[in-house]
């Protein structure tokens, strides 16, 4: 046995330190949204239409989804969309002043930094990605051309009614939006009320993905 195994061997056995190899869930996404968005970008290869990600907190998703690509040969690039400061004001001002929503439950996320997002994933290995820092409701999407698999974890009503009236209508056959937070009585409905309002107005149905996301696929 090597110096590294044997090191592992006694912190595996070692009360409290034991914890560093203990297994545990990586993902603030479920595995059913997580497979609902390996299946769009699947779906959408051939096209060669955009996959994003907006909303990236620390960037475990973004491992996920760029592990994905990689582990196909999917040369596609992915676009990786966040503020790097937290909710924007505006949204938190929507949902206290029009959902009564708490302000505190939003000082959440500040502590992104892009340089060192980007740092982080070119030395787990990853490349072929690119951050987009701002308000992603104000992006603007057309830019992109065809759209074929996003991710949409803004978690805040205005933004996320935003962005899917910006983006759907570049979504390619076939592919789709997976949008998290799609659960009743919690500080992050907004995302569940917008997705609502929004299918409602496409007459698309409501399709879970996991256990708190919501689907939104062009036929």
């Amino acid at each position: 046995m090597n110096v590294r195994e044997i090191a592992k061997s006694i912190i595996y056995r070692t009360p409290i330190i034991s914890r560093l190899m203990a297994p545990s869930y990586p993902y603030k996404i479920n595995p059913g949204q997580l497979a609902a968005m390996v299946e769009l970008i699947d779906s959408t290869r051939s096209s060669g239409a955009a996959v994003a990600e907006i909303g990236v907190a620390q960037g475990d998703t973004s491992v996920f989804l760029l592990e994905h690509l990689k582990s196909v040969g999917d040369v596609r690039e992915l676009l990786l969309f966040d503020t790097f400061s937290g909710f924007t004001d505006e949204s938190i001002s929507f949902e206290v002043a029009k959902r009564q929503k708490n302000a505190q439950d939003y000082d959440k996320f500040r502590y992104g930094d892009e340089a060192r997002f980007n740092r982080n994933l070119t030395h787990a290995g990853y490349d072929r990605f690119r951050t987009i820092k701002g308000d992603a409701a104000r992006f603007d999407w057309s830019s992109l051309g065809p759209i074929g698999a996003v991710l949409l974890d803004i978690d805040l009503y205005q933004p996320t009614i935003a962005i899917l009236d910006a983006i759907y209508p570049h979504i390619v056959p076939g592919g789709g939006i997976v949008v998290d937070d799609c659960l009743a009585e919690s500080p992050w409905d907004g995302s569940l009320q917008a997705y609502q309002e929004f299918i409602a107005k496409h007459d698309l149905p409501f399709t879970r993905a996991g256990h708190k996301g919501g689907l939104i696929r062009k036929a």
